[in-house]
């Protein structure tokens, strides 16, 4: 003979299956019931940790400049500058053979060959101390004349060359320095050379050239022009 508790308590479930569905939804739950101290109660879901996402893998160097001299270095640093790294890699060629040791009679330094004073505007006190703090420099000073210029890019490198202020006086062209109108022609050879698509930077790369009126490029010294450090 059963006692009658449980008989009572059978009976109940039997007669409302509700309760029944619910104490089995409960059991299958995934909460749980926490009692911490005496008379307080609290449902606690079960912590899931979430996955740990992967380091962000660096994008390859481009099999062009992969063989350069401090090709890691330049690409972290046009990254950051977000300028193309084959417009800075035909800078440095033109500007000092990848030579991290150059001297410029001006006073230019480096692989860019940056002035002390432009170093200065982006907090780089020595452009001299390391290729990195040199490429920090350079790069920032591309991307802020890319800006200033209108992505022309002929104008750009004229500015980098002779600085901003002698394209801006001369009215948007180029100045009429032999340096400079040597210069800017040099590394347009080599940044078409290298640059491979599809370009992280819209540049505007001119088919002409546009010198000041009443100066013009003689072709046979712009075929081979040359640069001493």
């Amino acid at each position: 003979m059963r006692p009658v508790a449980l008989v009572f308590a059978a009976a109940v479930l039997s007669a409302t299956p509700g309760i029944a569905a619910e104490h089995a939804s409960t059991a299958a739950s995934p909460y749980r019931l926490n009692i911490e101290q005496p008379g307080i109660y609290r449902l606690n879901a079960k912590v899931t940790q979430a996955p740990i996402p992967e380091p962000a893998r660096e994008p390859p160097i481009p099999s062009l400049l992969a063989d350069k001299p401090f090709a890691a270095q330049i690409q972290n640093a046009a990254r950051e500058a977000a300028v193309d790294q084959a417009l800075v890699h035909a800078v440095i060629f033109v500007e000092s053979r990848y030579n991290a040791a150059a001297r410029s009679p001006k006073g230019a330094i480096g692989l860019m060959q940056v002035l002390p004073e432009t170093a200065a505007r982006y907090g780089v006190p020595n452009p001299a101390f390391s290729p990195e703090a040199n490429l920090q420099a350079g790069t920032r000073y591309l991307s802020d004349l890319m800006q200033l210029f209108d992505n022309r890019l002929d104008l750009v490198l004229a500015a980098y060359n002779a600085g901003e202020n002698a394209v801006l006086r001369y009215g948007e062209r180029i100045p009429p320095y032999r340096e400079t109108q040597l210069y800017v022609p040099a590394v347009l050879a080599k940044y078409r050379e290298w640059q491979q698509l599809p370009q992280p930077v819209v540049v505007n790369i001119p088919d002409r050239i546009e010198y000041l009126a009443g100066t013009r490029l003689d072709p046979k010294s712009a075929a081979r022009p040359r640069y001493s450090f």
